[in-house]
């Protein structure tokens, strides 16, 4: 009708049906004409090249990543190769190193406790002294060693994990180390928090951790101080958290990401202490059983290293099957 009223021409789509048409209506030579054009194969043909172009592109993106991969594996492939034959040169030497080792540090050892008491004229600097020094350089060497083999060794691997209680390990730590605080006239507690305290783990690795923080409060701690070791599985309810409080030496607040790092802080306390491999290991094996660490100190205040691992599922009947009689510790040790 408003064609026929003499308007312009009207272009419109109506669906009719499953159908779109593109539909135009004029006057032309006093008549109404009407032309339609089906516009479902052009929709279908569209469609198709989008599917087409969805298709290309996620075969381009797969191609792509598969080339990445595979450009990237032999690009990475000689340094894979050669921190495999540094890994296994570190391993191999620290090995062979540990044997002749032992024995200069027993020997040394033999040596300082026939030098005492020191002879005639033997006073401070003598040859006591000097033997006893060459004892605690055989030990500190000996050390080393040892933490260079299991850095070497240390693999990210579930294979040989299983239910370890932190509880047993923080408490046969503190045992072993009681001697030598004693020695030190520092005083070492350990305090047993509630909730569980199992984790799954590497045992070996995780001793590693618990004596490596203790031997490091001990290392800075003065005489007449004081460290305490806490285990706690309740505090978050999905974690196991171990803390290592002293009050020796300490460290500045802007050094507490430094000491993790591997032979290149010293505490700068004046007493020059390098801290080692023993710190980047702890950091290294905490990371690898998914946990953190963390440490906060003041100079002169003191230290304290935290640890989380995740606690292990542990239903009340592996609980009580697995803890072992080196667990039942008491509350604390001096």
């Amino acid at each position: 009708a408003r064609a026929a009223a003499g308007g312009p021409p009207i272009v419109e789509e109506r669906t009719i049906g499953p159908d779109t048409y593109l539909v135009r209506t004029e006057r032309r030579d006093g008549a109404v004409v009407q032309a339609a054009m089906d516009l479902s194969y052009q929709q279908q043909d569209r469609h198709s090249l989008y599917l087409s172009f969805v298709a290309a592109e996620i075969v381009g993106l797969i191609a792509a990543v598969a080339a990445g991969q595979v450009l990237a594996g032999r690009a990475i492939a000689p340094l894979q190769e050669a921190l495999r034959r540094q890994r296994r040169f570190v391993a191999d030497a620290s090995h062979e190193l540990r044997t002749p080792l032992t024995r200069l540090h027993t020997r040394a050892q033999m040596l300082a406790r026939k030098a005492q008491p020191p002879g005639p004229g033997d006073g401070p600097g003598g040859l006591g002294d000097e033997l006893g020094a060459l004892v605690a350089d055989t030990r500190q060497f000996g050390e080393v060693i040892t933490d260079l083999l299991e850095s070497a060794q240390l693999e990210r691997s579930d294979a040989a994990r299983e239910l370890v209680d932190i509880a047993a390990v923080a408490g046969s730590v503190v045992s072993a180390e009681s001697a030598r605080a004693q020695a030190r006239s520092v005083r070492l507690d350990l305090r047993l928090g509630s909730g569980d305290h199992f984790v799954l783990g590497v045992p070996p690795a995780l001793r590693r951790v618990v004596s490596a923080l203790v031997d490091n409060a001990l290392g800075h701690t003065r005489p007449g101080g004081h460290i305490e070791v806490v285990v706690d599985g309740a505090r978050t309810g999905r974690e196991v958290e171990i803390t290592v409080i002293d009050d020796g030496v300490g460290f500045p607040p802007d050094q507490a990401e430094l000491i993790f790092q591997r032979f290149n802080h010293r505490s700068g306390n004046g007493n020059d202490r390098r801290f080692g491999l023993g710190l980047a290991l702890v950091r290294e094996v905490v990371e690898n059983h998914g946990g953190r660490v963390a440490a906060v100190g003041e100079p002169g205040q003191g230290a304290t290293f935290t640890v989380q691992l995740p606690r292990a599922p542990v239903s009340p009947r592996t609980s009580r099957a697995a803890r072992v009689p080196s667990a039942r510790v008491p509350a604390a040790l001096n």
